[in-house]
């Protein structure tokens, strides 16, 4: 079983909120500053939580406003893939996208500028850099956006060649700032990146799925395994199929997993994934998420368990 120690870059930080925004339907993208400069790589997380004094202050606050009834606080931290990170020698922001699905993300709603969070991180495994030669796909479905983000503006920013595929139920969920331009997309986070889209209405982009849509692109541009390596994150069985057309044509492929995380650094050893493993009597065993993931080689990953 993995190590428990947490990576000697990570940081227990308490930071405050500098932004929040609303970005499409549900999605908002949170911004922290902590006063340390925090080392990361795409595809890594921090675990937030609520600051003990602001925990107390907001519980007040619901009180006074609605005679006694407050919106349940979290007790436990949540973990986030980090969706940009810019760092001077003493401080560094943090930018954090996100769905209200829940206890946790309803509390994360509900922060204000000003208002403090506490957390730890980085942490994790992040996604491996592409060889130099190779084209980077990355294959982001909903909220599986951040990590990926993330990693395609630091491959632009380093010059090297990225093609970014992002799926969503409708137009009313992509949560980039898309401006058609005839035949192409682009994105005003993604300046120097080409995107393609893909909706289960058609509402902008292909209609269909996000895997359609790579596997569109693939028909047209003819990959082989010296040329590009796939990214991705989202729902579990979109991540599967990608997974599987990669096998399929021999290609290089790493998932971000996504598990409910208690604690985030491998004490409590509940956010499990089946992976192979050639040295385990049974041929496969059980690897956390947190400490020697999210970020998995997606050949390894077993899907059916």
């Amino acid at each position: 079983m993995c190590s428990t120690k947490r990576s000697s870059h990570s940081k227990v930080f308490t930071s405050h909120v500098v932004a929040h925004q609303e970005l499409c339907r549900d999605h908002l993208r949170l911004t922290l500053v902590v006063s340390a400069s925090l080392n990361a790589v795409p595809g890594q997380f921090v675990h937030i939580g609520p600051h003990v004094a602001e925990a107390a202050a907001e519980g007040q606050r619901q009180s006074a406003a609605t005679g006694g009834t407050a919106a349940p606080v979290p007790f436990l931290r949540r973990a986030f893939s980090i969706a940009g990170l810019h760092r001077s020698p003493d401080r560094s922001r943090i930018e954090l996208i996100y769905r209200v699905r829940g206890a946790g993300t309803g509390w994360m709603s509900r922060l204000r500028e000003g208002d403090l969070v506490d957390g730890i991180g980085p942490l994790g495994h992040g996604f491996d850099a592409p060889p130099e030669n190779a084209v980077a796909w990355l294959v982001a479905g909903g909220v599986g956006l951040p990590p990926l983000l993330w990693f395609a503006q630091q491959l632009s920013g380093n010059r090297r060649r990225a093609v970014f595929f992002l799926g969503a139920r409708s137009s009313d969920f992509i949560a980039l700032d898309i401006a058609p331009s005839g035949d192409t997309i682009t994105a005003r986070e993604l300046p120097a990146v080409p995107v393609v889209l893909a909706t289960d209405d058609g509402s902008i982009g292909l209609q269909g799925t996000v895997v359609d849509a790579l596997e569109a692109h693939a028909r047209s541009h003819e990959p082989n395994s010296g040329d590009v390596v796939v990214y991705t994150c989202g729902p579990e069985v979109m991540m599967r199929s990608v997974a599987e057309f990669c096998d399929s044509r021999g290609l290089r492929c790493q998932a971000c997993m996504e598990r409910a995380m208690a604690c985030g650094i491998g004490t409590c050893q509940s956010c499990v994934v089946p992976v192979a493993d050639a040295s385990d009597t049974d041929g496969w065993r059980y690897a956390l998420c947190c400490t020697e993931g999210p970020v998995f080689d997606a050949k390894e990953v077993l899907w059916d368990r």
